[in-house]
């Protein structure tokens, strides 16, 4: 038995087409949609990396401020100008807000890192503040012995790859002089 089709032209309106042009149309927005987040979620990461990386360089510098006020057998006198850089320990009052300082600021007045890091913009560098001093008995001649405990403010900024990423960080160091 032989089947024949006959086609029938009437009935071919090119539905067909349109359908096919359509779900192209949705496959396309939802290829763009998702290329968006892709590319966002690319930046983000990104921008991470970097501020991991300007927290790593910062928290380098506030340890290496740190160390120094260790390494000091005597205690450093506090200066209220810088007249030439670095400067060691700064008077707490001198210091208004040097969280919106300019980089050049930071590196005239503050002590760069010991070490050269590579993959940052800017070496970071550290302020060093007396912050106050606590004898070990309340009584006047504990106090002009200087034997107690001795604050300082260590105050650290870094950047990341780009010089845009900037992080600061803060600790209170406390130490005894002999």
């Amino acid at each position: 038995m032989k089947v024949i089709f006959i086609r029938s032209e009437k009935y071919e309106k090119g539905v067909i087409l349109i359908t096919g042009l359509i779900l192209l149309l949705i496959v396309t927005l939802i290829g763009i949609t998702s290329m968006q987040s892709v590319i966002l979620s690319e930046k983000m990461t990104s921008n991470m990396r970097d501020t991991s990386i300007a927290f790593q360089a910062t928290e380098s510098a506030l340890s290496d401020g740190e160390r120094w006020i260790k390494s000091q057998a005597a205690k450093p006198d506090a200066v209220a100008s810088c007249t030439s850089s670095p400067c060691n320990v700064w008077q707490n009052s001198t210091l208004s807000n040097i969280y919106t300082n300019s980089p050049s600021w930071w590196q005239s007045n503050a002590r760069p890192y010991s070490t050269s890091l590579y993959g940052i913009h800017t070496q970071p560098y550290f302020i060093i503040q007396e912050y106050g001093f606590v004898p070990y008995e309340l009584s006047p001649d504990a106090r002009s012995k200087g034997a107690g405990y001795h604050y300082y403010r260590v105050t650290a900024r870094g950047t990341g790859e780009v010089d845009t990423t900037k992080t600061m960080i803060e600790s209170i160091y406390a130490t005894q002089f002999n």
